[in-house]
């Protein structure tokens, strides 16, 4: 079937309830494997409130430093790839399959793929942010000075040439987030590509440029799907946190593996990529 935003949201629900109660066991043991992190960003905002009200204690400082190194070692190598495989259990799904609870361990069968998928998007995203910043802060220094945030911003007679450059400011910053988000819609299903046993792409590179040429007309759609995925979780949230546990996030999972499966195998894209990276498996959806 061919990828729309309708025809995720009309097959999602049918693919949902064949495979939700595995989809919220990996929804369940993802949130429960969070816990440590949320427990030690917890404590790192407490001793950080207390060494500005104690700033003669260093000891917080380190033991602070001590807690966020403890939370990235942990998100790389417990959350990263367990989330890994929440998504890979989400496509099984789409695809009309079965998930299985060990899928959620599919993310350290191919551990340094999705490691180099996760840091190189990160670094395309924080390219246009650094040039938002740096750009941003050079307009502003040439064009008003920063004499003038010295004691914060108030009431200020900026003349015309330092209010062109503000405004400049704040376009250039607005362009460079809508690149940054962009680059994140393009690249959106590199994770993926890089657990998927149906596809024969193989290092960090390959699977962006995969997920780059999947999403290839699409961005806009896909934001669309995205939102409304985001605003679906919201919903159940607040309702209350067991429907967002065995519905939001089990739904969403699907539909983003539906996405991911149909911009796979939509007209022409297997058959002009097929040598170069996927290798579909015979019991996958044309």
């Amino acid at each position: 079937m061919e990828y729309s935003f309708t025809n995720v949201w009309g097959q999602s629900w049918a693919m949902y309830k064949k495979s939700w109660l595995m989809l919220t066991a990996g929804v369940a043991i993802y949130l429960v494997a969070n816990i440590p992190t949320q427990i030690s960003n917890l404590a790192q905002n407490g001793l950080l409130f207390g060494q500005q009200k104690n700033p003669d204690q260093p000891a917080w400082a380190a033991i602070s430093g001590g807690i966020g190194c403890f939370i990235l070692i942990y998100s790389i190598f417990v959350l990263l790839p367990l989330f890994a495989g929440l998504i890979w259990m989400g496509l099984r799904a789409a695809r009309g399959q079965t998930p299985m609870i060990g899928d959620i361990l599919r993310g350290y069968r191919r551990f340094p793929t999705v490691l180099g998928v996760a840091v190189l998007v990160y670094i395309l995203a924080l390219i246009p942010v650094i040039l938002a910043l740096a750009v941003g802060a050079a307009i502003i220094f040439f064009g008003v000075g920063f004499e003038v945030f010295k004691d914060s911003v108030q009431q200020q007679n900026f003349d015309s040439f330092s209010k062109a450059a503000l405004l400049g400011a704040g376009v250039w910053t607005l362009i460079c987030f809508i690149v940054m988000y962009w680059i994140l819609l393009r690249t959106s299903f590199a994770l993926l590509v890089a657990v998927d046993e149906s596809i024969s792409a193989r290092g960090p590179l390959a699977c962006i440029e995969m997920s780059w040429k999947m999403t290839r007309g699409r961005a806009l759609s896909l934001l669309g799907l995205f939102i409304t995925m985001g605003v679906m979780m919201l919903a159940t949230l607040f309702a209350c946190c067991l429907p967002v546990i065995g519905l939001g996030y089990p739904l969403a999972l699907t539909m983003y593996g539906l996405a991911y499966n149909m911009l796979l195998n939509r007209d022409g894209f297997t058959d002009q990529y097929n040598n170069q990276f996927a290798n579909p498996p015979t019991d996958a959806p044309s």
